[in-house]
Order: structure tokens, then C-alpha cells, then sequence
């Protein structure tokens, strides 16, 4: 079984399996059967958990981000016939304004803003500033250009006004490729264990 980080997704697939390939081979049914409730049981517990947990430790995405929004979620289920199953990361950039806990428009006025993209690091952005967007429902964080300035490091900013941008930080498909190799190892175990559980209780009827 192997994963694959897409520019997308994480793709987990009962594919290259091994020394699992006997099951295949003896009992096909039972064998498919098994790969089907391994690979979901697994990309929709540990496998997202792990995932979730080490994209946190890489990126300080406030609490149940992640989680809502349909920002991080499984697309694809594994089934009969098509033995893979799929996690995906929404490309939108993350806005600036997600890591800028507890500012305000109006504490940040004159102020600068604070930052904590990495966890543990604070950045302090100077000449930014939190605004309001869609009538009050949602942040931004934004930055005033001196005359002739550029942007430097800036991930899809958008312009506001003369010289006034909206900035943003990595999407969330973008964090999650960064740490897909990463759970490589870990997630092809937890489905080679589930498998083995689910063919023997199969196979015992």
C-alpha cells in the first residue's frame, strides 16, 4: 500500500502491497473487503490525526481551523473496485489576520501588528494593520507601502487601495504537502495492521 503527496491531496491506494499480495491472491474478496475497511478506517482516524497534528507543529493555525470550513477533509473513500482513498487541502491562502490572535482594528492602529506563523515565533509587521472585510463578518491584515515599495515574501496579496495590500500566509494544501512524506511510514503500518485484523475476522466468517 502506498501514499502519495499530490499537489493537492494525500492519496492513500492499495497499491505496491507486497508481501500483502498473497491475500490478494488466495482469497481476493475477503482480501478486497479488508483493504476497503483498512484504508477508510484509517485515512479517517489516525491518519488525519497524525496529519492534523504535524501540520500544527509546522504552522500555528488557530484552534478547529483546520477542521471546519471543509479546509483539510477526506474526498474520497475507498471502495470495491477502487481500493484508494483520498485527503485534501483547500489551496486558498490563509490570511495574515488568522495568526494575528487577539488584534484588533483598533489596537493595531499606528501599532503594527503582531504575528505567530511558526509555532513559538512572533514576527512584528510594522506599517500593518487589522481591517475589517464583507461588512464586518471577517479580518484581514493589512499593509501600507512606503512611495516606491514592493512587497517582498508576500503569498497572494491583493490590493486594497494605492499601496494598500491584504496579506496572506500558506494555504492549508500547501502546509499539508509540505508534511505528506512525512506520514508516509507511519500510515502505511496502521494499514498493513488493519488489514491483516479485517482479513482474519473475514476470513473466520
Amino acid at each position: 500500500m502506498a501514499v502519495h503527496g499530490g499537489e493537492m491531496s494525500v492519496t492513500i491506494t492499495a497499491t505496491a502491497l507486497g508481501d500483502l499480495q498473497r491475500f490478494f491472491e488466495q482469497l481476493p474478496d475477503i482480501a478486497e473487503q479488508a483493504a476497503v475497511l483498512a484504508i477508510n478506517d484509517t485515512v479517517e482516524r489516525e491518519g488525519l490525526t497524525g496529519i492534523k497534528r504535524q501540520m500544527r507543529s509546522e504552522v500555528n493555525f488557530p484552534s478547529g481551523y483546520l477542521e471546519s470550513g471543509n479546509r483539510l477533509k477526506v474526498t474520497r473513500r475507498a471502495t470495491r473496485g477502487r481500493l484508494e482513498a483520498v485527503i485534501l487541502g483547500r489551496d486558498r491562502p490563509t490570511s495574515l489576520a488568522r495568526f494575528a490572535e487577539g488584534q484588533t482594528p483598533e489596537n493595531t492602529r499606528g501599532q503594527g501588528v503582531r504575528v505567530r506563523v511558526a509555532p513559538g515565533k512572533t514576527e512584528k509587521l510594522e506599517r500593518a494593520f487589522i481591517v475589517k472585510l464583507n461588512k464586518g463578518q471577517s479580518r484581514g491584515l493589512a499593509v501600507r507601502l512606503r512611495p516606491g515599495e514592493k512587497l517582498k515574501n508576500s503569498r497572494a496579496a491583493v490590493r486594497l487601495a494605492d499601496d494598500v495590500y491584504l496579506l496572506y500566509g500558506p494555504s492549508v494544501e500547501q502546509v499539508l504537502r509540505g508534511v505528506a512524506d512525512d506520514q508516509v511510514e507511519d500510515i502505511l503500518n496502521l494499514v498493513s495492521q488493519k488489514f491483516l485484523r479485517q482479513f482474519g475476522r473475514l476470513a473466520r466468517g
